[in-house]
């Protein structure tokens, strides 16, 4: 800023010398010219020839710049010098004919014509102009010539210039003065929130709280709603890691209480001790596999790369994956469509269907039933069971992670989380119902295009 203000200065100083310049030749021209017309005002013929009676008032009113030196010359437009200075610089040559050149013809009867000349190595300012006068019958052109040295104009035009830069360099250092203080003051609250941030722990994660202009305040409270983000999600990651040791320390004990009682038991309980070593391992599988899997749905929801696909393949490929061979006689899966073309995230979605139909085995028991359906403005999938079902105050508690219901079924309560953050992440919506004769309905509707 401080270069554009000095670039602008120069600007207006060159503007302001052009102008005093121009101003103070307009001033100075003027004198010169009323000299010279009080000098042509005293030409007269006697018998003698050209008759010049130079004025005292002529030359006086030059006298206000004491220091510039005159020169004056009157002559025919044969070039002889009538009075004056003989050797003075001419605007023009001129010719030796009585009647004037066409240039001299320009300049009569009173035009002016101003020129600058170096004379006795001084640069002089003159003023010629022309008269005709009769003379023995013949008329001929008599010519003026007031010449005056420059200092005087280059004094005012100096004067001029310092009388209109000044106030503008004034102007230019109180203004950027201005903007050094006032960009000083705008910064203050961004230099105190870097300090704020810079001294805190890594895991300080509070609100920025220092008082800020109202055009740093979006900054801080963006900043602000990103750390209460990552907060929340620290927080979940922390609770999540916290729940999943405390799911899996259950089945590791005992998977370790039940090796030890199969080495120090007999044939007959060794088998016992086996049973339950392998539920308890089912139990961890189960309990990996859905950690797993919650980790998958959670990453691939924030990258959302989502490509076209049939719904139909994948429900089918999921309930194939997930339904153990003893329950593959009691599950029906219909599709009530012939071609579900759909956009999004095959894998999510094969997740929240694996998630449901193990859900609907485990806890359920019973016949499960899938189906999918086209329900506007886009498609509906239903896993119904015959389990005890959900009460409705915990409906929706059981979405949050390692949640259970009144199912006294073994799990992790991961299972209704996943459905949910899958769904969500297709902009679905996901509803529990109770199912006529006893048990839970789980619907999904997955809307289609911007639905």
């Amino acid at each position: 800023m401080a270069v554009l203000f000095l670039a602008g200065t120069l600007m207006l100083y060159f503007a302001a010398f052009a102008y005093a310049r121009t101003a103070a030749d307009s001033s100075y021209d003027r004198l010169l010219a009323g000299s010279a017309e009080s000098i042509a005002e005293t030409l007269a013929v006697s018998a003698k020839g050209i008759e010049v009676d130079i004025p005292y008032a002529a030359l006086d009113m030059l006298s206000a710049a004491p220091e510039d030196r005159v020169f004056y010359r009157v002559f025919g437009s044969d070039g002889k010098t009538i009075t004056g200075y003989p050797d003075l610089p001419g605007m023009r040559a001129l010719g030796a004919r009585d009647s004037p050149s066409r240039g001299q013809r320009d300049l009569l009867p009173s035009a002016r014509q101003f020129f600058d000349a170096d004379y006795r190595g001084e640069t002089v300012r003159f003023v010629q102009l022309g008269r005709r006068v009769a003379e023995s019958g013949n008329v001929r052109s008599i010519w003026v010539q007031v010449g005056q040295t420059r200092k005087a104009r280059q004094a005012m035009t100096s004067e001029l210039v310092i009388r209109a830069v000044v106030p503008i360099a004034l102007v230019t250092c109180l203004a950027l003065a201005l903007v050094w203080f006032g960009i000083g003051r705008a910064l203050t609250p961004l230099e105190t929130i870097g300090r704020d941030l810079i001294e805190r722990e890594p895991s300080d994660l509070h609100p920025v709280t220092a008082p800020v202009p109202a055009e740093v305040a979006p900054m801080v409270e963006a900043m602000n709603g990103f750390m209460a983000r990552l907060n929340a999600n620290i927080h979940r990651l922390r609770a999540f890691v916290g729940e999943a040791a405390h799911q899996m320390r259950t089945p590791l004990a005992a998977l370790r209480a039940q090796a030890q009682l199969a080495m120090d038991d007999d044939a007959s309980q060794m088998r016992r001790s086996l049973v339950s070593i392998e539920r308890n391992a089912t139990r961890l599988t189960r309990l990996l596999n859905q950690m797993l899997s919650d980790a998958t749905v959670g990453h691939r929801s924030s990258e959302r790369r989502f490509k076209t696909f049939d719904l139909i393949d994948v429900v089918r490929e999921a309930v194939h994956e997930a339904l153990p061979i003893e329950s593959r006689d009691s599950t029906t899966l219909q599709f009530r469509l012939d071609h579900a073309p759909f956009d999004g995230d095959p894998l999510m979605l094969a997740e929240a269907v694996k998630n449901l139909v193990e859900n609907a085995i485990h806890h359920g028991g019973g016949k499960v039933e899938i189906t999918l359906c086209a329900r506007d403005p886009g498609y509906l999938l239903t896993v119904s069971d015959r389990g005890p079902g959900i009460p409705m105050e915990d409906r929706e508690r059981v979405f949050e992670r390692f949640a259970r219901g009144a199912s006294q079924s073994p799990g992790a309560g991961l299972g209704l989380a996943i459905v949910r953050q899958a769904v969500e992440g297709h902009r679905g919506q996901v509803r529990l119902d109770d199912r006529p004769g006893g048990g839970l309905t789980v619907s999904i509707l997955l809307p289609v295009g911007d639905a």
